[in-house]
């Protein structure tokens, strides 16, 4: 075999060792990808299950998740269609810039850039309140698919038809919903920093206290070998104890979404508060509906 060119060694060499830099990167974003899945598909298992365990009043986790798998599965094919769709629509609405931007890059013009920015921010404020609106009326169709025992999407059309007939009404209670959440992130962010200063200084003068106890006795390996196990279990406590404190704020608002769903969609047929919550309508022998 002829001996090639240094030039030659050089680009076969960058080339063996690129190859396994991107099958790399590629196995780095097929993994996040899927991890995004799998979380999201959780996700939409534990909305169902969290409707149905403030309706009945009780915690079978376990149950509701193996009850609801179907259902969840589909809620998360149904919200990436919808962001399909959404990222779609972003595209089409760049269409116009096209000319523009060969405008800009043959002869720059301050006011043409200007003008694509807030026509591009513009475009993403719409779509991410078109995203929410979207996403508050799936919400109310997931109460409905459970207690109507129908399909994430049959659901939705219940929850269209109602909204064609009675916007105003959830428009009234977007509003609301929006009063809602910012006075409970102003809530959590008061209570989750105070709550944090207290036990983070707590924990801060044990570890100190901790470390001046100790360190004539043990080197600063060991020291450190003692103290990271406390730390570690400080920051578990402190987390542990943040997520229990935002349980009643999400409990809130789910009640709040249900409560108005009942006012307002005659038929949901929400078991809740005056009676209790009767087992699924469906029979061993008979399928879940689908869509």
């Amino acid at each position: 075999m002829p001996d090639l060119p240094f030039d030659m060694h050089n680009i076969a060499f960058s080339y063996i060792y690129q190859v396994p830099n991107l099958a790399t990167v590629t196995a780095i974003i097929a993994s996040l990808i899927l991890l995004i899945f799998i979380f999201s598909y959780i996700s939409s298992i534990m909305e169902f299950v969290f409707v149905e365990s403030l309706v009945r009043n009780e915690v079978k986790f376990w149950a509701y998740s193996r009850r609801f798998l179907g259902k969840g599965f589909r809620l998360l094919l149904v919200r990436l269609a919808i962001g399909l769709v959404l990222l779609a629509l972003f595209g089409i609405f760049l269409l116009p810039l096209i000319p523009l931007i060969r405008e800009v890059s043959s002869d720059f013009s301050l006011s043409a850039s200007l003008g694509g920015i807030l026509w591009v921010v513009g475009v993403i404020i719409l779509l991410i309140l078109l995203a929410l609106a979207i996403d508050s009326l799936l919400s109310l169709a997931i109460p409905l698919a459970i207690y109507r025992n129908k399909g994430i999407l049959s659901a939705f059309k219940l929850v269209l038809g109602n909204f064609r007939k009675n916007w105003r009404e959830v428009v009234v209670y977007w509003f609301v919903r929006l009063l809602l959440y910012i006075g409970v992130a102003v809530l959590a962010i008061f209570l989750f920093v105070g709550v944090a200063l207290v036990l983070g200084l707590t924990f801060l003068i044990f570890d100190v206290a901790l470390y001046f106890l100790f360190s004539s006795l043990l080197s600063e390996l060991l020291l450190w070998l003692l103290l990271i196990p406390f730390i570690v279990i400080e920051l578990i406590l402190i987390l542990g104890i943040l997520f229990f404190l935002g349980v009643p704020l999400s409990v809130f608002l789910k009640y709040h979404m249900l409560s108005f769903l009942e006012a307002w969609y005659e038929d949901a047929e929400i078991p809740f508060f005056d009676t209790p919550a009767p087992e699924p309508k469906v029979k061993v022998d008979e399928p879940e509906p689908t869509f």
